[in-house]
């Protein structure tokens, strides 16, 4: 018992993220999500039907967008990955549902099972590998759980981390094949460890497409580190390349062909044949801004704390050498390819979401800026209450968009503050574990709140026993909070049309329904 104790205190922030991840379900069956949907739909394709035509579930279920077609059949029009990984849960589940209730789960039931095990749990377990490896680099525990916090609640990973999308999954993918990589010397990495990171960061690919121009530049960083060494990683990479190879000769006859060709919806087709390069174009000012610094998705808005990681890599290749060096520059490589490729797709926006969804993947590798900031020994007291901060305000922000409402309309320009917020002052609290114990509105919550406070706590809290380096780290951590999201809430409070009928749909297709629910509502 006590040698568990010392262990679940050792892992404590770990395990708040886990509940986290695993106790909070967002379902909106109504607004027929089709980043979500498609997904589900080929899944249960795989499981129900025993083909990847979707046509049948289509039939079934009804309408989804993001469709591919080929030879007269119906295809989702992502990439595979979350569908495959999502075919023995909802197997088993399938299973259990006739054993039990004498029928295949419906949609919700479905969807619920296949955003826990298939993406939930893989995200909690490398939220264990990331743990693991930052005991490794930094030697102050509440440092590591701050970072560790902000990572997985404080940027979007979080609400693409509890939802049966690739995003999450793909980041999570490429980031553990560059930690794999970058775990070992050079000349002393094992060739399983090399070739395990290789296969991670192809199959990354395999879940987005777009993970490819990161995955180019960790294969690159492998190359330039390990050097013949390296060939273990091309072999893994390369099962990845086949598999989605084969995987598209299915479907439309040609292997390096993918569903972007193929896309039903004529006005999707239409802005992806009117750009050359298969629907890429030259990076545009206008999109590239938007969606790092914009109020309604801006990556640097939601996570404030990752230009810390950023400005550390730009020092890391400044002052850094050797290892530090090769790290900072794969770090701003796999930024800057990730950013200027989505600033030039037509569809730079990408819907309704909640952050720059396209490129997930640069999430953890600038939180790994940090690391070399702190490597480097640049972390000085007077940016650790401005880590915490920025840290602070990113879980709010992230946090309350995974946990009320993770798809937000195109239509807000502060959706945290003109959307999130007013509907839990308006009782619309969604699905959660709070549901289970009885507990309605803000007050079914609660529980999830207490989980994000955890790493939070740790990490304000400081290793340094003096009250008044305690006081000074967390009030100025506290302030810098106060100052960012008191100056974000101001921003664009003025209601326009477009976002009171945003806001008047999304109200209308809320689960569960306030008012049956019991939910108070609070003006």
């Amino acid at each position: 018992m006590v040698r568990f104790l010392a262990w679940a205190s050792r892992r404590a922030a770990w395990l708040a993220i886990c509940f986290g991840y695993l106790t909070v379900f967002p379902y909106f069956e109504r607004i027929n999500n089709p980043n979500e949907n498609a997904r589900v739909w080929m899944t249960r394709a795989i499981v129900e039907h025993h083909e990847l035509n979707i046509g049948k579930v289509s039939a079934e279920w009804g309408y989804v967008n993001d469709k591919a077609t080929s030879g007269g059949w119906i295809y989702s029009g992502k990439a595979p990955g979350t569908s495959f990984i999502g075919v023995p849960v909802l197997y088993v589940e399938s299973k259990l549902a006739r054993l039990f209730a004498g029928g295949p789960p419906g949609k919700r039931a479905t969807t619920l099972a296949l955003r826990l095990f298939a993406v939930a749990v893989p995200m909690c377990l490398f939220w264990l590998f990331v743990a693991r490896r930052l005991e490794r680099e930094l030697e102050e525990p509440a440092l590591r759980a701050l970072l560790l916090g902000g990572l997985a609640f404080g940027t979007m990973l979080y609400p693409y981390g509890i939802l049966y999308v690739g995003h999450a999954l793909g980041a999570a993918l490429a980031f553990s094949g560059f930690l794999l990589s970058s775990s070992a010397p050079p000349g002393q990495a094992r060739r399983s460890a090399l070739a395990a990171a290789g296969a991670l960061t192809g199959f990354a690919v395999v879940f987005e497409y777009q993970v490819a121009f990161a995955a180019v530049v960790i294969a690159a960083y492998t190359g330039v580190r390990h050097r013949r060494a390296a060939l273990p990683f091309l072999v893994g990479a390369l099962t990845a390349v086949i598999a989605l190879g084969a995987y598209h000769h299915a479907l439309f006859g040609r292997a390096w062909d993918t569903p972007f060709s193929h896309l039903e919806n004529p006005a999707f087709a239409r802005l992806h044949n009117d750009v050359r390069l298969a629907g890429l174009g030259l990076p545009r000012p206008r999109p590239l801004l938007t969606m790092l610094f914009s109020p309604d998705m801006g990556l640097f808005v939601f996570s404030p704390f990752l230009l810390i990681g950023l400005l550390g890599a730009v020092v890391a290749v400044v002052r850094g050498s050797g290892e530090a060096r090769l790290e900072g520059v794969t770090i701003l490589l796999v930024f800057l390819s990730m950013a200027l490729f989505a600033s030039g797709v037509p569809n730079w926006h990408a819907g309704w979401c909640v952050g720059p969804r396209y490129i997930a993947v640069v999430v953890p590798f600038l939180g790994w800026g940090i690391v070399l900031l702190h490597r480097l020994g640049c972390l000085a007291r007077w940016v650790r209450p401005l880590l915490g901060g920025t840290v602070v305000v990113s879980v709010v922000l992230c946090g309350v968009s995974a946990a009320v409402y993770p798809h937000y309309p195109e239509q807000f320009d502060n959706p945290v503050f003109d959307l999130a917020f007013p509907l839990l002052g308006d009782g619309h609290v969604p699905y959660s574990v709070g549901h289970l114990l009885g507990l309605h509105g803000l007050v079914s919550l609660t529980p999830l709140a207490a989980a994000v406070l955890v790493p939070l706590a740790i990490g304000l809290a400081g290793d340094d026993p003096r009250p008044s380096v305690w006081l000074s780290a967390t009030g100025g951590a506290i302030g810098v909070a106060l100052l960012l999201l008191i100056s974000l809430g101001a921003y664009g409070r003025k209601p326009r049309p477009e976002e009171a009928h945003a806001a008047t749909f999304v109200r209308a297709t809320w689960e569960p329904p306030p008012a049956s629910a019991g939910q108070p509502k609070l003006r």
